[in-house]
């Protein structure tokens, strides 16, 4: 508290700036917080994340796993679980919902928001911090992942935080470097439990920075640190000891499958196998999403491209062209820049920050090196940790713009600035109207791959609103629920089903597989596409008669009658049905709970 009041003492001595900086504050707040319950994204990893969460707020902290959320594809494989203990406190302090769940995203991002002014402020002007953080503060893609619950959804603040601290931790005439030290070290444990681009990253970047700089801790401090990193990764090792190294194998096995899977493409010339066409590819993603990031343009990188290919000579690239050739451009500067400034900087706080960027950038673009193989796609997800890096960049090049002696440098400042701003806003408010309409809009849908890998408009309102339209049909008649849906939306109903004691089932009616249909039971059907509608509707017409055919707007629901030659028989025993998927996965993780009842991790 005395840090954040002291900063702002020093910002009131220039009124202009203090106020500038409030208003940008403000409307970053507004952007990440509006309509935050209504338009929640809410799918099949939040159902997961939320189930695996809640027996510990329902009944005691002691249901809390020993290992976090998944990484690499699967359920098997995990890092630690400080993303689910911070989950647990949001839904502790907000309820145990969906929104409640969420909100230490919110409160994270909305925190974020100073910490990277501050952050900036270590070696930019206030003119220049000020110009970036207004960027930070509407840019589409951190916006958009600040309003749903994810893991990697909490890495901006994270990374921030964690590199700020370490900045203080060096600096000559810091009177509380052992504090900063320890701090940061915290931060980076935590970080590095979130997603596999902060495990390997983050604790590069420290063991870099430390090595040349040298700190001089004494021992106490450095023993200090180490246990603060036992603390937060003894949940892991204990599950690891319990469970004879389980989720250690599961990482090795994860590598090895990896090269097994290389070695099977010897005969492919993709990017598995030529060095240079991953670097190229490496460079493609970074480049264009980093643009992204400062500018909102998303619809230039979703394209899957191999070998040497930028999307920029192709006959169906000419509309693009242009604004890849400048996502290039932008990351190429931003490089340039800050070698530039890096090899000729003599103040020391500013040159150990550059430091810091500079191993931020190497560590990150070496992980998606490692993991860019033939056929593997970056996803935006993977540049959440690196976001605030593009804002510095474009603090670089502003700082070049500025150190030019041509009396139009405030007007060229000014229009890059305005040209971001109006970008990304125009974007948030394209996203927030379709948000809106999106419960009543069949159109609600535009392209948003290069954000977020999914162009589809569903928002927790919309499934709110199906919801009590199938809860309807069942205090009708009281009959079990019987839904066939889309994969991500299905433990959505099954939680909610859950929630308000419903007794469901999956169908999928395929006659190969489903051969029993109840008279007694309300099915549904819903779907996201006419084309996908009209093929479900044609395969389950031998079976169904369609009831009623509702709209929610981008979703479709079918509630199906069966035909009285198909349903055979009166009603089923629910009792015996078998868990969900999800349901099991959960299952299998090991809890403090199990661990102190001698109970371990199912294999």
């Amino acid at each position: 508290m005395n840090f954040f009041q002291s900063q702002m003492e020093k910002a009131g001595k220039n009124k202009l700036a203090l106020a500038i900086f409030l208003i940008i504050f403000l409307i970053g707040i507004f952007l990440r917080s509006y309509h935050f319950s209504d338009w929640l994204h809410f799918e099949i990893d939040q159902t997961y994340d939320t189930l695996l969460v809640s027996p510990a707020v329902e009944s005691g902290i002691s249901n809390l796993p020993l290992l976090g959320p998944t990484a690499g594809g699967g359920r098997s494989l995990r890092l630690g679980p400080a993303f689910y203990y911070m989950e647990y406190l949001s839904a502790k302090i907000f309820g145990n919902n969906p929104a409640g769940h969420a909100m230490q995203v919110l409160i994270l991002s909305i925190l974020s928001l100073p910490l990277f002014y501050f952050f900036s402020k270590k070696y930019f002007s206030v003119p220049i911090s000020l110009g970036i953080f207004a960027i930070f503060s509407v840019s589409l893609y951190l916006v958009t992942y600040s309003r749903f619950s994810w893991s990697p959804n909490v890495l901006p603040f994270l990374a921030l935080a964690a590199f700020y601290c370490l900045l203080r931790s060096v600096l000559k005439n810091e009177p509380k470097k052992n504090a900063w030290f320890l701090a940061s070290v915290a931060l980076a444990g935590i970080a590095s439990q979130i997603h596999f681009i902060s495990f390997f990253s983050i604790p590069l970047v420290f063991i870099i920075f430390l090595l040349i700089k040298r700190p001089s801790f004494n021992l106490k401090i450095w023993a200090a640190a180490f246990t603060v990193l036992l603390v937060l990764y003894s949940p892991m090792i204990i599950s690891d000891i319990k469970t004879h190294g389980q989720n250690f194998s599961y990482f090795l096995e994860k590598l090895g499958l990896k090269e097994a899977g290389l070695k099977e493409n010897k005969e492919d010339a993709g990017n598995s196998k030529n060095l240079g066409e991953k670097i190229f590819q490496d460079a493609r993603y970074n480049a264009l999403e980093y643009f992204l990031v400062i500018s909102g343009i998303d619809s230039i990188n979703g394209k899957r491209l191999k070998g040497y290919d930028a999307g920029i000579l192709c006959k169906t690239c000419s509309d693009d062209a242009p604004l890849r050739i400048a996502g290039f451009l932008f990351w190429i500067s931003g490089i340039s820049a800050l070698a530039f400034r890096l090899t000729r900087e003599k103040n020391q706080q500013k040159k150990d920050f550059l430091t810091i960027c500079a191993l931020w950038l190497i560590a990150t673009f070496l992980f998606l090196l490692l993991i860019t193989y033939d056929g593997f796609y970056i996803y935006p997800r993977f540049f959440l940790i690196s976001a605030p890096l593009a804002m510095i960049f474009l603090g670089l090049i502003l700082e070049f713009v500025f150190s030019m002696k041509n009396p139009l440098r405030y007007l060229i400042f000014s229009l890059i600035i305005l040209f971001l701003l109006f970008s990304n806003i125009g974007k948030i408010f394209e996203n927030f109207k379709q948000l809106k309409n999106s419960p009543y809009d069949k159109k609600a849908r535009f392209e948003t791959e290069d954000v977020f890998p999914d162009n589809s408009r569903i928002t927790l309102q919309q499934e709110l609103m199906i919801l009590d339209y199938m809860a309807e049909k069942y205090e009708n008649n009281g009959f079990p629920v019987y839904l066939k849906s889309i994969h991500e939306l299905d433990p959505v109903f099954w939680y909610f089903f859950d929630k308000k004691n419903i007794p469901y089932d999956y169908f999928s009616y395929d006659p190969d597989i489903d051969k029993d249909i109840y008279r007694k039971g309300n099915y549904f059907l819903i779907s996201s596409s006419l084309s996908k509608k009209a093929k479900d509707t044609k395969m389950l017409g031998a079976a169904f008669d369609i009831a009623e055919n509702k709209d929610f707007g981008s979703l479709y629901v079918l509630y199906l009658s069966p035909k009285p030659q198909s349903s055979t028989l009166d009603a089923q025993d629910l009792s015996k049905k078998q868990p969900s998927e999800q349901a099991i996965q959960i299952s299998q993780i090991l809890t403090w709970k199990k661990l102190s009842s001698g109970a371990q991790a199912l294999k």
